[in-house]
């Protein structure tokens, strides 16, 4: 289970345990003061009843004619109230009135009135002098038949001569609970909703860095060169850090592994080369092959330091995630200077120079090493697959936000097998005038600097003949700043 899915389903449940809680809360304390208020209004009704009564008991002992048609009135009245949307037409008040024993003498329903109620709550500790009050229901089976009972005790002269209970049914003031209970079941389940719409931003929030920490780990393996993603000082940030700095110690043990590799591999041809052309010139009496022998020491010689030079350099290159430093460069005066340090060469295959009109164009900010490695390698690269005497078309204009270097030859081409390998490090075609491979690095370093200025690089065949190299360089990267 992913960490987003961990956050949002643990806040839910959070939110979850939280409404319920509200809602049992609710429950435990509305309901109860519910029934209360109800209370309270029948304590007050009861003893205001209480002293009607008694004024009438002291005109005449146990008379309850006026309450009786008090009440006979009360019931018939019919009135609409709508109290929090709930309507209230009908009266629902209960009364019954006792004597000093208990004994009912006026019951509002008609169906008690004689009977003993001494030994129910309310009237028994009214009788005492005590608070009374109780709830009964109607019906045994009937949960919604309960009444609320309050009584109040009758005085005359201090003395208590019976007692004014007033009921009221559950059913009666149940609908306000319900009521308020379906508003509260709303309220909760909005509040859920909104906790949960809350979750998901709150979950998306708390898992954006460590998806973008993935996501940097992940290219990072693949080899791809990204900034830490994360900003701030949180801990995410710390740990971004400490992938990075373990990410910079293995791809130098790797790098150092890999340069060594790559030397390994590339010089024992060469090595092998001279040792067996040494051995040979030792015995080897006949002049023209001693100087054919050392011809080929030379060559592989020189072929050592070409390979060396070339792996130093891509070393250079791939273990670099930016340019360390930028200068001002002005590429039409560095291109010639390329130019100028392959005249020899140019000059040995008898090569032409054709440059096309050269337009004002703006400096770039690079690394003038490393840019003036990689056109030394495009110009190495055309003069190696050009024909003798042939001509070396170089254009440099500006296309947008771009600079674009073109240089093209007049030689066969690149073979369809090997356009997709060209940048490929240690792929070389043999050279057309020689037969011999070069190293297979210069194109890759190109492709590496290319990488670090921002550039793109492309190498394929032209529609005019021969092959074409083309490098676009961003006037300002986006990382220079």
């Amino acid at each position: 289970m992913n960490f987003f899915i961990r956050f949002l389903v643990g806040y839910a449940l959070v939110t979850a345990v939280a409404v319920l809680l509200a809602m049992k809360l609710f429950s435990d304390q509305f309901v109860p003061g519910v029934r209360q208020s109800v209370e309270e209004v029948l304590v007050q009704t009861a003893n205001l009843l209480a002293e009607a009564a008694a004024r009438e008991m002291r005109a005449a002992p146990g008379n309850t004619a006026a309450i009786a048609s008090m009440f006979q009135s009360y019931q018939q009245r019919q009135f609409e109230a709508r109290i929090y949307n709930v309507q209230k037409s009908d009266p629902d008040l209960r009364v019954y009135v006792t004597d000093q024993r208990g004994r009912v003498l006026f019951d509002s329903s008609g169906a008690a009135t004689g009977q003993d109620y001494s030994r129910w709550r309310d009237v028994k500790l009214t009788l005492q002098g005590q608070y009374g009050a109780r709830t009964s229901r109607d019906s045994a089976g009937d949960e919604t038949s309960s009444v609320m009972y309050v009584a109040a005790p009758i005085r005359i002269d201090g003395k208590i001569v019976g007692v004014l209970s007033v009921g009221k049914p559950s059913r009666s003031f149940q609908a306000f609970i319900d009521l308020a209970q379906r508003k509260v079941n709303l309220a909760a389940l909005g509040l859920f909703v909104m906790a949960m719409v809350l979750a998901l931003a709150f979950s998306y929030w708390m898992t954006r860095d460590l998806r973008r920490l993935v996501v940097y780990a992940n290219e990072a393996a693949a080899g791809k060169r990204r900034t830490i993603p994360i900003e701030g000082r949180s801990e995410l940030k710390r740990l971004a850090q400490a992938i990075e700095h373990l990410r910079t110690e293995l791809d130098g043990k790797s790098h150092v592994e890999r340069v060594t590799q790559l030397l390994a591999h590339e010089l024992k041809s060469p090595i092998a080369a001279v040792r067996g052309a040494a051995e040979l010139l030792e015995d080897e009496p006949d002049p023209a092959r001693r100087d054919r022998l050392q011809h080929n020491i030379q060559q592989e010689a020189e072929r050592l330091q070409r390979i060396v030079e070339g792996v130093l350099e891509l070393a250079r290159a791939e273990n670099q995630d930016r340019l360390p430093t930028r200068e001002t460069v002005d590429l039409s005066a560095l291109l010639g200077e390329a130019v100028a340090l392959r005249a020899f060469r140019l000059e040995q295959k008898s090569l032409r120079i054709q440059m096309g009109p050269a337009p004002v164009l703006p400096d770039l900010h690079a690394d003038r090493f490393l840019l003036r490695q990689a056109l030394l390698n495009l110009l190495d690269n055309a003069i190696d697959f050009s024909p003798r005497g042939g001509t070396l078309h170089l254009n440099l204009d500006q296309a947008g936000a771009w600079l674009e270097l073109r240089i093209r030859d007049e030689g066969a081409g690149i073979p369809d097998y090997a356009q997709d390998r060209v940048f490929e490090r240690f792929y070389s075609t043999p050279r057309p005038d020689s037969g011999q491979r070069g190293s297979g690095l210069g194109l890759n370093l190109v492709e590496q600097a290319a990488r670090l200025h921002g550039a793109e690089i492309r190498l394929g065949n032209a529609s005019q003949g021969g092959a074409e190299a083309v490098l676009r360089l961003p006037v300002v990267p986006a990382n220079s700043i």
